[in-house]
């Protein structure tokens, strides 16, 4: 029989991410958080359209502290939202 491979550690760290995921499925939808993102990622967009980046962006708001970091969480990687505008180009 093999050695066991799974800490007791891992699994609790496991369990209790899916409780947090689980919690988090459970609350109710929020349209207005979701809106935001958009109004967020739209505004980016046309930056990037522009020929601006996610560094010059961030670079342009830094009385905010806004990071590269939380663009990439809050609308995600620079590269997709190139591919969307791409997209989107070719499609007008």
């Amino acid at each position: 029989m093999s050695a066991p491979f799974i800490t007791d550690n891992l699994l609790m760290r496991c369990r209790r991410e899916q409780r947090i995921q689980h919690e988090r499925n459970r609350q109710s939808f929020d349209p207005a958080a979701i809106n935001d993102r958009k109004e967020l990622s739209m505004l980016v967009e046309q930056a990037l359209a522009d020929g601006e980046d996610y560094a010059s962006i961030v670079n342009r708001h830094r009385d905010i502290e806004l990071t590269e970091a939380e663009l990439v969480e809050l609308i995600g990687p620079e590269q997709a939202l190139r591919d969307r505008i791409e997209r989107f180009g070719q499609l007008h």
